[in-house]
């Protein structure tokens, strides 16, 4: 049987397999398939464990002769089979084939491989696992997929978190879900059950900083130059990551601008449409009055230059990042 990552959990709670293959080279989600499956096979009496890694000085008569193998106090056994290249070769293929056509009741096997093609998908001995057993890859979550992933985990551990929040965390995580787990654990640990806001995180991030990034924005939206490039030379020499405040300010041009449609069709803004974009009261005023400075047109041209900014930071177009941003933020002001 050929499953996804988000189906293991459904079907361990159906029933242990006698055989799985869990392959991909994203090792948060390697390892905790490995991890629930061999709980789940503890948990029915498999007390003993076994790991084998084959290198190339690995013989595979020694996979068998691990089979009759057996410590006097256990009576059922996880052999976990560590293949990095999944490349097992002739013989280990024949020999992982064989294995399995015969493994006992008292054996529960999990193969696990890093390195992985579609090629290795039609080998002897995957489709031998995949008929008997379970194969499951793992993948690093897509970037428009990541804040899915993020959001599942939070809920996962009871973390409760703003759209805000995750969408900047997805911004400074994405590609290292270790790094994110390990980061949504710290924030766990520090806020319990709080509801935890992007501001609260950007404050993390840059804890050892004079300034954040959401002091740099208020002080734009005040129209206050100097404030603002010294906050933004202050954020820079400190490390913030140019992406983070790049997400903030074109954030603050997005609100600005969809406030200027409204006016530009002769709408009052009120409370209704701020609490929408989760504006704070003590903010409302500053808002008004970077409305009156700039018109739908001059936000426009702004947003134009936020997303030229984009291509530089993601090395699509060249350009110094830094340098830039200095200049939107004199012509913003």
């Amino acid at each position: 049987m050929k499953i996804y990552a988000n189906q293991l959990e459904t079907q361990l709670s159906q029933g242990l397999q006698s055989c799985y293959l869990i392959v991909g080279d994203e090792p948060l989600q390697l390892k905790e398939a490995t991890d629930a499956i061999r709980h789940k096979a503890q948990s029915e009496g498999f007390t003993e464990r076994e790991v084998i890694h084959v290198d190339k000085k690995f013989k595979w008569e020694m996979l068998f002769a691990s089979m009759g193998t057996m410590s006097l106090f256990a009576e059922k056994k996880i052999m976990e089979l560590h293949l990095p290249t999944g490349k097992p070769g002739a013989a280990g293929s024949k020999a992982i084939v064989q294995f399995v056509e015969n493994l006992p009741l008292d054996i529960c096997l999990i193969v696990q491989c890093e390195q992985w093609t579609a090629a290795s998908d039609k080998t002897k001995w995957v489709k031998t696992i995949e008929n008997m057993g379970t194969f499951m890859r793992v993948y690093m979550p897509k970037p428009q997929e990541f804040g899915q992933w993020l959001r599942q985990r939070c809920n996962k551990i009871g973390l409760n978190v703003e759209s805000d929040t995750v969408a900047l965390l997805a911004m400074r995580l994405e590609g290292n879900l270790l790094a994110a787990d390990q980061e949504l654990e710290k924030l766990k640990m520090r806020f319990a059950s709080q509801t935890i806001t992007a501001r609260d995180v950007a404050g993390l991030v840059a804890d050892n900083a004079r300034f954040d990034v959401f002091r740099l924005t208020d002080s734009l939206l005040e129209n206050n130059l100097a404030r603002v490039l010294r906050m933004l030379r202050a954020l820079k020499q400190n490390n913030t990551a140019i992406v983070v405040i790049h997400w903030a300010i074109e954030r603050q041009v997005r609100m600005l601008l969809h406030f200027s449609y409204l006016k530009a069709k002769g709408q009052r803004i009120g409370p209704a449409d701020y609490r929408k974009q989760g504006i704070w009261q003590n903010q409302q005023a500053a808002i008004q009055s970077a409305l009156s400075r700039h018109n739908v047109s001059k936000l426009e041209e702004l947003l134009s230059g936020i997303a030229l900014l984009d291509r530089v930071i993601k090395g699509q177009s060249s350009g110094d990042a830094w340098l830039m941003l200095e200049q939107w933020i004199v012509k913003y002001c």
